[in-house]
């Protein structure tokens, strides 16, 4: 049946008119790696207010004017001193776990349901994930689980604010704090969304966001990650952008940990359409949570149908929607078979993860770099991966129903026709 949805990559008139400017200005991606003749701590060291004031092509080793305006557009609306892009949100986690000095045998711990990208990019630096298990109501990091996944090897916590949702961000900030352990946010499906009035994505050291097709903003790909430490965007932007090849003499060898150059850069025709887009994003998700009200209180006498749950203080304000299906006497049917029986009536709903992060391949056989199990092998500890080693979540995500199209320019008209089709399918 075809897909009467429609998908988040949208684009506007005046989104086609800004990138048909950047086009013709012929300056694609502005990037160079070199400072022409800046002082290369002078230039890494600017706040995102400061480089927004430069002149289009000057010390494009920060990029040109659209990646610059871009990063301090979301810089101020976060309230945050750099915003710093790159071409993906994987590449943010990767610049920030770099940023951080994570070293070879250090552990990140991760919870076991999120993108692979949240667990592959802590072995860019050689290493080693811990997974944790997931709160059975939120999707996020389980406190309890974290507590017991903690060791003298923890350097850092990457914190999934997963498919809307936020994680119980003040508990795991205590507990970093008083054991001096970083903490990622990775706020890919949660962006501008508060926490107390304050945005997910300022609480930790880094915050990263994502602008990938199905993401409420869009670039076709792209990531921006935010911190206020001068630190922490220095080395970010370097690595970024072939840092080696401008490191002074003069750096000690801590400044010199982790900047092995990469090409990590986002071009200007995908930070102009970002500009623009910005500005619709509190609009965006307002209506992501307009219909997803509309399908919950229409959906409420449905009690096998478990909605997710938010943690106080915070607005659920979904990527995906993410039911569970509990069987009952009642309702024997199972969620595979409500899900097959959606799909015939042309509501487009998955079955949740294919794997959970500690079920792939690369972890359960410890094979990631050589022939000789590195990382792992630089530890004696033995790490235990694989299914079955985190069952909570594991059932958890046995019983999701996922539904995506949750997103503008979606409207009430097509939350209906999911309302109907759940009806009918279980002739109610």
């Amino acid at each position: 049946m075809k897909n009467i949805f429609k998908p988040s990559c949208q684009m506007r008139r005046k989104e086609l008119k800004e990138v048909n400017k950047c086009i013709k200005s012929l300056n694609w991606s502005s990037f160079k790696g070199a400072t022409e003749g800046w002082n290369i701590n002078r230039c890494i060291g600017l706040t995102s207010k400061e480089a927004n004031k430069l002149k289009p092509l000057e010390v494009r080793f920060l990029g040109g004017k659209y990646v610059r305006k871009l990063e301090y557009n979301f810089s101020k609306k976060l309230n945050s001193k750099f915003a710093i892009s790159a071409n993906s949100a994987t590449s943010c986690l990767t610049l920030a776990l770099g940023a951080l000095d994570i070293e070879p045998g250090d552990e990140v711990i991760v919870p076991c349901m999120s993108y692979i990208a949240s667990a592959t990019a802590i072995l860019t630096y050689n290493a080693i994930p811990v997974f944790c298990e997931v709160d059975e109501n939120t999707y996020c990091i389980d406190i309890n689980d974290l507590k017991k996944k903690i060791s003298k090897k923890t350097k850092c916590i990457i914190v999934v604010h997963l498919g809307g949702s936020a994680a119980e961000i003040d508990s795991i900030i205590k507990i970093a704090k008083k054991l001096k352990i970083k903490i990622i946010e990775d706020t890919s499906q949660a962006p501008f969304i508060k926490y107390k009035n304050k945005f997910l994505g300022t609480y930790g050291d880094v915050g990263v966001f994502s602008f990938t097709e199905t993401k409420t903003i869009t670039s076709g790909e792209g990531g921006i990650l935010i911190t206020n430490s001068n630190n922490l965007a220095q080395k970010a932007r370097l690595i970024r952008n072939h840092g080696e090849a401008v490191a002074d003499k003069n750096w000690s060898d801590k400044k010199l940990i982790n900047i092995i150059g990469q090409n990590l850069r986002l071009t200007e025709i995908q930070a102009s359409i970002l500009i623009e887009q910005l500005k619709d994003l509190e609009f965006r998700n307002k209506q992501r949570i307009k219909n997803y009200q509309y399908l919950k209180n229409n959906l409420k006498e449905i009690k096998n149908l478990k909605q997710p749950i938010t943690i106080p203080n915070s607005v659920y304000t979904p990527y995906i929607v993410k039911w569970r299906w509990q069987k009952s006497q009642k309702l024997k049917i199972s969620r595979d078979q409500l899900c097959n029986k959606l799909n015939k009536l042309g509501i487009p709903v998955t079955k949740g993860y294919g794997k959970l992060l500690h079920e792939n391949e690369i972890f359960v056989r410890k094979i990631a770099y050589g022939k000789k199990n590195f990382p792992w092998s630089l530890s004696k500890k033995k790490y235990y991966y694989g299914r079955g080693t985190l069952k909570k979540s594991e059932a958890i995500n046995k019983e999701f129903i996922w539904f995506k199209y949750i997103n503008y320019p979606n409207t009430l008209k097509e939350m209906k026709k999911v309302v109907k089709a759940f009806k009918k399918s279980l002739k109610i």
